[in-house]
């Protein structure tokens, strides 16, 4: 049996039957292909619940590796990004694939493909960063190091527990941003064939902690590597409440903020064991919002969306619903952020489960609204919808 404790943020005591950590191409190319079904792949772990034991084999993504190219900004910069990601991934395969450190490294710098076009800029403003990285690096690890590189964009999805590989398929976010919003391509091996597979942001259809990836007809692609577009031009994204009304003087600025937030409201996985946010913010109608005004004034968290919809805050709601700071056995929910649930100490996947369905059900008992969660629920065959369960 593989135990499973150090690979689940909740830190429960599971186990599969079997694990391998995959740390460069060539593991998923010596595996007997296809893969004997059941199996799963993870990555930190940070977004899963294991309700019990799996019988099958469990892949976990360590491949590592970061390689930057450089490029002149230019309108049609989209597909030049593409061949430089192309370019990147060809140059960067015997390197990054096979680097075995948890550390991540950087490449050298490659030289801007149009010399003389580049001399015409004279500020970072005018250049773009594609930069491929491993998927099992670890996200807080590339940003900060990304940083010391003077490459911004993704600082608000700072100390997100969980690998870049894992990131895409639940296209993870946190303060206005998500990780959706700076990929340009994502390279994934196919467990079945063999392949491997290109795909562009586009063709991923990014959502609300969603992407393609978490459809049954794509859970046999392993994410090798992730190539995102970033610049050294600083953009503050502010529309949570928290970051609103402050003045960032750059991204370390940023970063350092959200940080502070993320430690004011949430528990360290380091120490206490969860899964994050355990349910999604839902999406409601109009006439729900007006609902919830009359009952409690107009400060209710809710955000309007382009499709006339509205998206509510899931933990206010349960808040709202008597749900915060809650103890059930091993369990509960977390003091500061009600949209958590915590391993007290020696839980069991049972009493996860049972928290997770008793605050639902309050929800949906006193405002009609249905949570789904966001964590991703995996059974003793593999991956479970909520509602099978």
């Amino acid at each position: 049996m593989f135990d499973l404790s150090s690979y689940n943020t909740f830190n429960l005591a599971v186990s599969a039957r079997e694990g391998l950590v995959v740390s460069e191409v060539a593991d998923l190319e010596n595996l007997p292909l296809p893969l004997e079904e059941p199996y799963i792949i993870l990555g930190g772990g940070s977004d899963v619940l294991f309700t019990e034991d799996f019988v099958g084999t469990v892949l976990i993504n360590r491949i590592m590796g970061v390689s930057i190219t450089k490029l002149p900004r230019r309108a049609d910069s989209a597909g030049a990004l593409a061949s430089a990601a192309a370019a990147a991934s060809a140059s960067s395969a015997s390197s990054s694939d096979t680097a075995a450190s948890a550390a991540v490294a950087f490449s050298a710098e490659a030289p801007v493909a149009d010399a003389s076009a580049a001399d015409s800029y004279d500020s970072d403003s005018a250049f773009e960063y594609v930069v491929r990285v491993g998927g099992g690096v670890v996200l807080d690890d590339l940003i900060a190091q990304l940083l010391k590189e003077d490459i911004c964009g993704l600082e608000n999805l700072s100390l997100i527990p969980g690998t870049v590989g894992a990131a895409p398929i639940q296209n993870i976010g946190a303060y206005g941003v998500e990780i959706g919003d700076f990929i340009e391509s994502i390279e994934a091996f196919d467990l079945r064939t063999g392949e491997t597979k290109v795909f562009t942001a586009a063709q991923c259809h990014f959502g609300y902690r969603y992407s393609i990836f978490k459809e049954p007809e794509y859970r046999s692609l392993f994410i090798t590597h992730v190539t995102l577009r970033l610049s050294k031009t600083f953009v503050p994204h502010q529309n949570y409440a928290g970051l609103q009304s402050m003045e960032f003087k750059d991204a370390f600025a940023m970063r350092e903020r959200v940080i502070a937030l993320r430690n004011e409201k949430l528990p360290n996985p380091k120490y206490v064991g969860n899964a994050g946010s355990f349910f999604k913010n839902p999406y409601v109608n109009a006439d729900v919002v007006a609902a919830l005004q009359a009952q409690f004034g107009t400060k209710v968290p809710c955000y309007p969306c382009e499709d006339g919809r509205f998206k509510l805050a899931a933990g206010w709601l349960i808040d709202k619903a008597n749900c915060r700071g809650l103890k059930h056995g091993q369990v509960g929910t977390w003091g500061k952020q009600a949209l958590v649930i915590v391993n007290l100490g020696n839980a069991k996947p049972h009493e996860v489960l049972a928290l997770a369905r008793y605050i639902s059900a309050e929800v949906k008992s006193k405002f009609g609204i249905d949570l789904v969660p966001e964590v991703r629920l995996y059974g003793k065959h593999g991956e479970i919808a909520w509602d099978q369960i």
